[in-house]
Order: C-alpha cells, then sequence, then structure tokens
C-alpha cells in the first residue's frame, strides 16, 4: 500500500520518453498539490467512513476535475471509469471547468483514466465506492517527459461536503470483528444506537426512538414490517455486501422512518467465477444459561438451567458471468437448523421449538451498455417454526403427557427489478419496482384448537397450576393472516456545475389481511384473579364491580375475533440541491412531500394526511480549506405513517368483549386426549365490557377530522478532524423532539365534562352504553362526530377542546453528545471507538410500549385514559444514559487475524406501576400511582396514593459485554479456507436487563410479590464455529 513518497517511472513502448502512471489524488488542495493518494480512498472506504448520499441509495457516484501541472482545468479532457471486477466501462466529456461526475455506480472497486490531446493518458489506482457515498478524485495530466517524483502521503478520513452521519461498513471489515451475523447487530456498533427491548425481537433504537420506528432497505426495497414496525425480512449475513447505517441529518429521498435507516446491499457477480461454502455452528454445549430467578418464597419463577439452543447454518453460494463484461449471476442457499428448549414462567410448561426452512436468494445484472444497467433480484426468506409444548414436572425436572402443537409462520416471496440510465453526461435516472412479503399465520392441532381453551390463574396461590385449560400461551390464539407491499420509485440527478440537483417519486401499496380468534368452542380466554386483597377487602373489577359475598376469585372471559383486508397507499415526492457554494463550503437543501392513505375494511379512507412538508437542511464547513477537518450541521423534519395495525385494530369488524364471573370452583376432566380443568362459574358479575361490536365502525366517529401526522424535528451540530496518519476524531451534538404524535383516545370524559352527561363514564363501560375510542393528537383539539345526547348515539361534529379531553401533549425529547475516534485499516490493524451520553424522556415511547411490550402500534395503552398518563413524564425505556463502544481487529501476522467488539452500557430507566389512581381506578391499564392507606373497596373516594413518576425507580444495572474472535486463513491447493471462532460475552456477564415493574397486582394497595424481580438477562456467552472455502 502506498503511504509515502515513491518515484514512479517507466518508459513507453516504442519510444525512450518518460511513461507517467500517477496513483490519483483524492480532493486535491491548491495550496497542497498531489497531497493524497486514492490509496487512502480505498481505505477510508473500507472503513466506512460517512459520505454524501446518492440519488439511488444502493449505489455510489465518483466527481472530481482533470488539471494539468499548472493546476490549471484541461477543458476537452475525457474520462473513463471502470469496474475492475465486471469490466463496466463509461467515458464522458469534462466541462469546461475540468469538471466531471458519473452518477449512480453499483458498488465495488473502480479506476479512473483521463486522456486529452498533447497529454499522457493517466490511470488511477484502484478505490472504492460504497453505498450512498460520493467520492472526489482530481486526475493529472502531463507533457513533461522527464522523470516526475509523485509525493503521496494518506488523504482524509474526513468528508468535507457531508452533513448528515452514518456508519458505511462493508463485508471486509464485518470479517474481521465479532459481530451476531444479522443486520441488526450491524446498526449497532454506530453510535447512538441502544438494543431495545427482547421482547420485541432484539430490535435496535434510534437516538431514543422506539424500535418500531426505522426503516430498512435491500437494495432499495422496502422490507420493514408496515404492520407494527417490529422488524424486516430476514435474509442470511453471507447474501449482504455492505451496510450503510443511517442514524441522523440522511437525506430528502428516505422517509417513513423517525428513528434510523439501514441501507442494505446485496452481493453480485462478477467476471470471475468463484463458488463459497461455508457452515456456521453454535453448538448447546458451549453454551451458558442465565441465573435461574425465584420468589421472595423461594419457589421457582424462571428456570433458565433448562434452556437449551443448537444452531447450525451453511451457506453455498456460485456467481460469476454468463457474458463477459455483460450478463452476470449471483446465487445463494442457505439451510438452516435451529433448535431451543425452555421451561416457561412458574417451571410449569416446557416448549420445544424447531424451524429448518431454507433460504434462497439470487441477482442477476445486465449492463446492457455504459448507459444502461439492469438488476434483478429474489429471494424467499419463508419460515416455519414448529412448537411442542409439555406440562412439566418440576421437581423430577421431565415432561409429563403428550405435547400440544402449534406453529407460526414468517417471511414471504420477495423480488426487486431496477433500470439505471444515463440520459446525457449531466442527467442520470434509477427506477425501481419491487414487491414484498411478510406472513403472519399461526396455529395448533386442528382438534386442540376447536376443543380448548387458555384458562390461566393469577392468583398467588394458583392451587391449581398456572394454566389449567389444554390450550396454552403458544396456541391459544390462531390468525391468518399475511402482509404484502408493492412499491416503485424513480430518481433524477442533474449535474449542473456547482449544482447537483436530485429529484424523484416513491410510492408503496401495503396490504394486511387477517383473520384472528382465540381456541376453544366459545372462541374465549379466561382468567382467574383474587377477588379479596391481601386486607381482606374485596377487590374491585375492571367493570367497576365486586365480586358478591363468600367468594374469593372470580374468573374475567374474554371473546375477540377480528378480520379484514386492510390497505394503506404511501406516496412521497422530493428534491434536493447539493450546493458547492465556495471550495469550502457545501449546503444540502432539500424537501420532502409525503402523503399516507389508511384504509378501513371496507375499502374506505379512515385517515388521510396529504400536507406533510420535510424540509431538510444541511451545511459543511471546511474552515482550513485542506480537506482536513469539518465544521457541520443538519436541520430536518422526518414523519412517520400509520401503521396498518391502526388500521387492522381500530378499523375493522372487530369483536371484543370481556365478562365476569364469580368462580365456584374448577372440576378435572379430559379434554382432546389431554388433562384439562373446567371452570364451574358463578353468577355473572356486572355488566359485559364492549370494546368492540363487530362491525365495521364510522369514520366520522373514530377519527379526528383535523389529525395531524407523527413526526419529530432533529437538530444536529458537529465536528470532525483527521490527524496523523490514518486517525480522525470527532464530537457530535444531536436533539430530537418529536411532535404531533398519534393514538387512541377514550372520550367519554370530553362528552361528560362538554355535555354535563351524568355518569357517562361509568354507563360507556359498566351500564348500557360503549366506550369510544378516537385516533388523534394527544393534547390538541380533537374534531369528531360524536354523541351530544348522552344517548351513545353519535349524532354531530363537535369539536373537543384538550381541557375537556384530559389528555396531556405527547412528548419524547432526545439529546446526545457523541464522541467518536478512529484508525483505518491498514493492513496491520483498525479500530472505532465511540462514547455517547445521552438522555431520552417524555411522556411517551413511540410507536410500541415496552413497559408492557406491547405491540400495538399506533394504539398502544398510552393516553387510553388521562389517569394512565398522570406520572407518566420521565426517563424512557430506551434511555442509556452512557453507552461506551470499541470494536477493531489486529493482524497477528498476514494468514491469522484476531478481532474484539466491546459494549459497555448503563442500565435501563425502572418504574413501580400500580393499578389505582386518585380520581379512581381505570378500567384497565397501569398508572404512576401506588396506593398506601385505605385502599379497601369501603375506603373508595378516600384511599390515599403516592405518586411514582415514570423512571424514577432507579434502573437497572451497568451491562459489560466483550466479545472476541480468531480466524485463520491459508490455501489448501486451490482452495482457499478460513477457520474461525467467535465467542461471545467472553465473561458471561449476567447483568439484569428488565425487572418486573408492577408494584401491585388484584387491586390497589394489593402488594405484588414479583415486583422487582428480574425477568431479563444479558445473552450469556456461547461460542460460534466456522469454516469456510472458496474457489
Amino acid at each position: 500500500m502506498l503511504l509515502c513518497s515513491t518515484n514512479v517511472t517507466g518508459s513507453l513502448p516504442g519510444s525512450g520518453r518518460t511513461r507517467i502512471i500517477f496513483q490519483g489524488v483524492l480532493r486535491v488542495m491548491k495550496s497542497q498539490f498531489f497531497k493524497r493518494t486514492l490509496t487512502a480512498a480505498a481505505v477510508a472506504a473500507a472503513m466506512g467512513m460517512s459520505a454524501s448520499a446518492v440519488a439511488q441509495n444502493t449505489t455510489g457516484s465518483v466527481t472530481g476535475s482533470v488539471i494539468n501541472n499548472q493546476q490549471e482545468v484541461v477543458t476537452g479532457a475525457s474520462v473513463t471509469i471502470r469496474n475492475v471486477e465486471t469490466g463496466y466501462t463509461r467515458t464522458i466529456q469534462v466541462g469546461e471547468d475540468g469538471q466531471y461526475r458519473f452518477p449512480s455506480l453499483p458498488t465495488g472497486r473502480y479506476t479512473l483514466t483521463a486522456n486529452a490531446s498533447g497529454f499522457e493518458p493517466n490511470q488511477t489506482q484502484e478505490f472504492v465506492i460504497n453505498a450512498g457515498s460520493s467520492r472526489d478524485v482530481t486526475v493529472p495530466l502531463y507533457t513533461d517527459i522527464e522523470t516526475i517524483d509523485v509525493s503521496g502521503t494518506a488523504i482524509s478520513m474526513v468528508d468535507t461536503r457531508s452533513s448528515s452521519t452514518s456508519l458505511n461498513i462493508g463485508e471486509a471489515e464485518i470479517d474481521r470483528i465479532p459481530v451476531p451475523r444479522n443486520a441488526t447487530s450491524v446498526a449497532l456498533l454506530a453510535p447512538s444506537t441502544t438494543a431495545g427491548d427482547n421482547r420485541f425481537g432484539n430490535l435496535a433504537s434510534f437516538g431514543g426512538a422506539s424500535v418500531a420506528e426505522n426503516a430498512v432497505y435491500i437494495n432499495g426495497l422496502n422490507v420493514t414490517n408496515f404492520r407494527n414496525g417490529l422488524g424486516f425480512s430476514d435474509v442470511p449475513f453471507e447474501f449482504y455486501k455492505e451496510f450503510e447505517v443511517l442514524t441522523g441529518g440522511y437525506s430528502a429521498e428516505f422517509g417513513r422512518s423517525t428513528g434510523g435507516v439501514i441501507n442494505a446491499v446485496t452481493k453480485s457477480g462478477t467476471n470471475e467465477f468463484e463458488v463459497n461454502a461455508n457452515v456456521y455452528y453454535s453448538p448447546d454445549s458451549f453454551r451458558e444459561q442465565s441465573p435461574d430467578v425465584r420468589r421472595r418464597n423461594g419457589e421457582m419463577y424462571i428456570y433458565n438451567a433448562a434452556d437449551e439452543r443448537d444452531e447450525l447454518e451453511a451457506n453455498i453460494s456460485v456467481s460469476g458471468a454468463i457474458i463477459e463484461d455483460t450478463l452476470f449471476y449471483y446465487a445463494i442457499y442457505n439451510p438452516r437448523d435451529l433448535e431451543t428448549n425452555s421451561v416457561g414462567s412458574e417451571g410449569t410448561s416446557y416448549f420445544n421449538d424447531q424451524s429448518d426452512d431454507a433460504f434462497w436468494g439470487a441477482k442477476v445484472d445486465w449492463q446492457i451498455n455504459s448507459n444502461h444497467l439492469v438488476e434483478f433480484l429474489a429471494f424467499s426468506d419463508s419460515s416455519t417454526t414448529n412448537t411442542q409444548s409439555y406440562e412439566y414436572d418440576f421437581a423430577n425436572k421431565s415432561v409429563v403427557g403428550n405435547p400440544q402443537t402449534s406453529y407460526s409462520e414468517s417471511g414471504g416471496d420477495n423480488w426487486s427489478a431496477k433500470y439505471t440510465g444515463y440520459l446525457t453526461d449531466d442527467l442520470s435516472v434509477t427506477a425501481m419496482y419491487g414487491e414484498n412479503e411478510y406472513s403472519l399465520t399461526e396455529g395448533s392441532d386442528p382438534e386442540v384448537y376447536a376443543n380448548c381453551t387458555l384458562i390461566q390463574d393469577t392468583r398467588d396461590t394458583k392451587p391449581y397450576g398456572l394454566n389449567l385449560g389444554c390450550a396454552d400461551a403458544s396456541n391459544y390464539s390462531g390468525q391468518v393472516g399475511v402482509d404484502t407491499r408493492e412499491a416503485m420509485r424513480i430518481d433524477f440527478e442533474w449535474y449542473l456545475g456547482d449544482h447537483l440537483l436530485r429529484f424523484g417519486y416513491d410510492s408503496e401499496t401495503n396490504t394486511s389481511f387477517s383473520q384472528q380468534s382465540y381456541s376453544g368452542p366459545e372462541g374465549a380466554y379466561y382468567l382467574i384473579s383474587n377477588a379479596v386483597n391481601d386486607e381482606g377487602n374485596q377487590v374491585q373489577l375492571p367493570n367497576g364491580t365486586f365480586a358478591p359475598e363468600g367468594y374469593d376469585a372470580y374468573a374475567s372471559q374474554r371473546i375477540r375475533t377480528v378480520g379484514g383486508e386492510f390497505e394503506t397507499e404511501a406516496t412521497a415526492f422530493y428534491v434536493e440541491d447539493v450546493w458547492s457554494i465556495t471550495d469550502n463550503v457545501t449546503a444540502t437543501l432539500g424537501v420532502r412531500w409525503e402523503t399516507f392513505d389508511n384504509k378501513n375494511a371496507g375499502g374506505e379512507t379512515f385517515v388521510k394526511i396529504d400536507d406533510m412538508v420535510a424540509p431538510r437542511l444541511g451545511i459543511s464547513w471546511d474552515p482550513n480549506g485542506d480537506g482536513q477537518s469539518k465544521v457541520f450541521a443538519n436541520v430536518g423534519r422526518y414523519f412517520l405513517p400509520v401503521a396498518n395495525n391502526t388500521n387492522v385494530r381500530l378499523s375493522g369488524n372487530e369483536f371484543d368483549q370481556t365478562s365476569y364471573y364469580a368462580l365456584e370452583g374448577v372440576e378435572q376432566t379430559t379434554i382432546a386426549g389431554f388433562d384439562a380443568y373446567d371452570l364451574i362459574l358463578g353468577p355473572q358479575i356486572g355488566n359485559t365490557v364492549t370494546n368492540a361490536d363487530g362491525t365495521v365502525p364510522d369514520t366520522r366517529s373514530i377519527v379526528d377530522a383535523d389529525i395531524d401526522p407523527m413526526y419529530q424535528d432533529e437538530f444536529i451540530l458537529g465536528y470532525q478532524t483527521a490527524f496523523a496518519e490514518n486517525w480522525s476524531w470527532g464530537i457530535r451534538g444531536i436533539r430530537r423532539e418529536l411532535s404531533g404524535a398519534i393514538d387512541d383516545m377514550s372520550i367519554e370524559d370530553g362528552i361528560m365534562n362538554k355535555f354535563g352527561c351524568e355518569n357517562y363514564f361509568q354507563r360507556a363501560w359498566y351500564g348500557d352504553g360503549s366506550p369510544s375510542y378516537v385516533l388523534g393528537n394527544p393534547g390538541e383539539e380533537m374534531t369528531v362526530y360524536a354523541d351530544t345526547n348522552c344517548d351513545f348515539t353519535a349524532d354531530s361534529w363537535v369539536t373537543f377542546s384538550p381541557e375537556e379531553l384530559g389528555y396531556p401533549s405527547a412528548e419524547r425529547n432526545y439529546s446526545a453528545v457523541e464522541l467518536t475516534l478512529n484508525k483505518a485499516w491498514d493492513q496491520v490493524w483498525s479500530m472505532s471507538a465511540s462514547y455517547t451520553w445521552s438522555k431520552s424522556y417524555g411522556n411517551t415511547e413511540g410507536l410500541v410500549k415496552s413497559d408492557i411490550a406491547q405491540t400495538d402500534a399506533g394504539i398502544t395503552q398510552d393516553f387510553d385514559f388521562p389517569s394512565l398518563m398522570d406520572g407518566a413524564y420521565g426517563d424512557l425505556p430506551n434511555d442509556r444514559r452512557h453507552t461506551f463502544k470499541v470494536y477493531g481487529s489486529y493482524a497477528l501476522m498476514e494468514d491469522f487475524t484476531v478481532g474484539a467488539n466491546v459494549n459497555i452500557s448503563s442500565g435501563r430507566p425502572l418504574n413501580a406501576f400500580g393499578i389505582g389512581h386518585p380520581d379512581g381506578v381505570p378500567v384497565y391499564g397501569d398508572t404512576f400511582y401506588v396506593c398506601s392507606s385505605n385502599c379497601g373497596a369501603d375506603a373508595e373516594g378516600e384511599a390515599n396514593y403516592t405518586q411514582m413518576p415514570r423512571g424514577t425507580y432507579g434502573e437497572t444495572e451497568w451491562s459489560t459485554r466483550i466479545d472476541l474472535n480468531a480466524q485463520y486463513t491459508t490455501m489448501l491447493g486451490e482452495f482457499e479456507t478460513n477457520f474461525r471462532v467467535d465467542v461471545f460475552n467472553v465473561l458471561n456477564s449476567a447483568a439484569v436487563t428488565r425487572r418486573y415493574e408492577f408494584a401491585e397486582s388484584g387491586g390497589p394497595g394489593d402488594a405484588n410479590p414479583l415486583f422487582m424481580t428480574p425477568t431479563s438477562f444479558q445473552s450469556p456467552r456461547y461460542v460460534q464455529f466456522s469454516a469456510s472455502v472458496k474457489f
């Protein structure tokens, strides 16, 4: 690697003149001519430094100028770019200013060659183009026939034109460090990202946002779960070529995210025929278990010692050229075998989960000619997990009887096609269409599903065990469901001297089909609870009544069905100008205009917002004019669409009723061949609570007519500079403010306050009426077709003030300071380190709710009743005040490398959730009050409560995770082989990451014996062995 001064000489064939092959210069400044070589450009690319985004985010670009040895532009020159792997070649003429630009280039390794009359041709050294990056390369030409001394030192690792922040990382660097083989783990390498609640699937939180607010793209196709935002298509790590992780300040082409963006590019074929095969194995015998958890009385609560997990994965890929320099293919087959065993809570059930569906993927690239490129991507991540659940004899540590079976499906078939056209030297276009599919179907054995009911006993004593019925948590709920996305976009780039104009349009049609119900002949599930608290007083039931005298337990019966097909249409236009104001100042001025149209089960619009204008403004200044440092700032607005989950839950034909019965006892029986219990129910207690009556609701009555979109404003100010050779450091300040949040709210209080309807809330929930939920903006005015005559029939348009409704404004604020230090790979070692101080606070986490693992995106428990939001302001679940990250690798020998990945983080805020409130016990939900005295039913209205504001009960402990690896690469004949071992959580740290936060159970003042009991730990140590061969 050329990183020092060198003399480059040679003889031209057939002459005695000196031949000059110049190695290339990146961002040559007038005062420091020939200062930086493109060898270091490749280093910076491999290190993954941020760069200016380009129009189609799966590609990159190269810009620059052609000059002579007097630093004057050379007019009439031509510049040819060549992909050294595919042979793609394109030649353009430089402008009158000596400038050139190659937009929308596929990622890969390239060279540039400049030619002009009277000058010697000059070819640069190889350099790398990453997704979303732009490289500036100045190519000099000479007429001197003498030997020329060419000085070269490492170029700056700072992109002085960019005001966005991202992590660009390719397969070469990922392969050197120990990182779990999934896209989320790559995203967690970036500053300002933290791991979310593991009950949501081990996803990443960006900048304090919930884990459901990110967007994930594969080759430009959005593969994010649009039902509730949780997760994305499951692609094997081996299929990925590189990642661009956008953590802030991203350009106007990106939208539908208030968290972050993971932009992945898959591998493609080249002119070289290549076969790769590898295997990864994580045996259970090398895996530790998390600690067991016991109740305060010594009884087992969570039995982790029985957990087992064996994971085996293989990859076979073939790639090459069908027609050299023209048509290429890449194909991968990924057989997988995953088996886990675990014991459920209380040690009463045992689960065996197995999945062995293979992934397949293919990519075809057609270079029609230098001006027209076509690519096609297809893959299938369809998977079925089969579960066998047993009754478990904890005393003897063995399963009992025959298993019940259930299954859940995920993934589907996906494809996309993309065209890139270079219409002129200054104008290019890309167009893409694709489809994405994700199955949500789950079910169980037909006989079990038809006859078995879930009955759970939540009493402290649980005389018959936790599960009484022959159904359990794995098979009581059935669903036939699938989500499909049809996406298209078209993007243009127009180079106009100092202005790079980018504009485009994209649209998505997202369709959700869902049919859901509970198992058993009644389609119901039962929950048994205490009817008397620890003080001997009767507990108020959720429907506002009390169990009759003589009963110490009651059973709630919930029947719920939902079904229909729901569609959302989302469109966006954007325009952006990257303006080189001076040689040292670049401004990025963009705006994005978005629309969302969510439709109900009848195909009618129930939420449509079409006036979302999102400005994106950035500026970057190179203060010294040497390409070594920058001061940058960015201001942007980002909108988030209404999740399709809201369509399904709020605008479908949902039926949801809960009734309450006194419990006289249970009797043992046999159902579908399984031992079970039947409930002996006494009289019904109070009225049935109807949350939904099975009809498609009137849109006027469920959505605020003046609803505003959910959006977030972001402000960034930073500084970055290079120092020494291959080193850089930076500092960045971030502020994010969530505004215009959307959630469903009950409006009974508003109707009572505005129209004086006596006992309206009690009648709606416990009497002859029915509750009303309206989708709107908490803390803002609401206009809705509502009941004005107190008869539970909507009859007029009404505007409610925030004071009448009683809800506070939704708030989520994120403030952070990042410090980064980077050392680029120099064939010996590399290192990236960051420290982030951050604070995430407010009264809503966002689309989902980690407090109770609620995945109902957009309609969580938040803002259902005013009392649930009293005390809700504080440190939010994704707040991690301090986070240290270090990762890197070191080559002990040319063929032996070791790597490390360290993450040290402060804990998650803790809460003390209660049941009651000074204004009365809410119908459901968790409050920020605990009853301190006079908590019995005879003291109704006189109970004393203590407020426990959000996040004020301390935090979980700090967590430390150290991952290490070692790998050896050698040639065995013509086969390049690699042997590797990764050890994750080397120290087997077992920090508690979540605790049971419910201080009360049954009723106010009834202390919950599980309060603050650990419920989750760091993932324990495990070892992954791998071997690969390539030829």
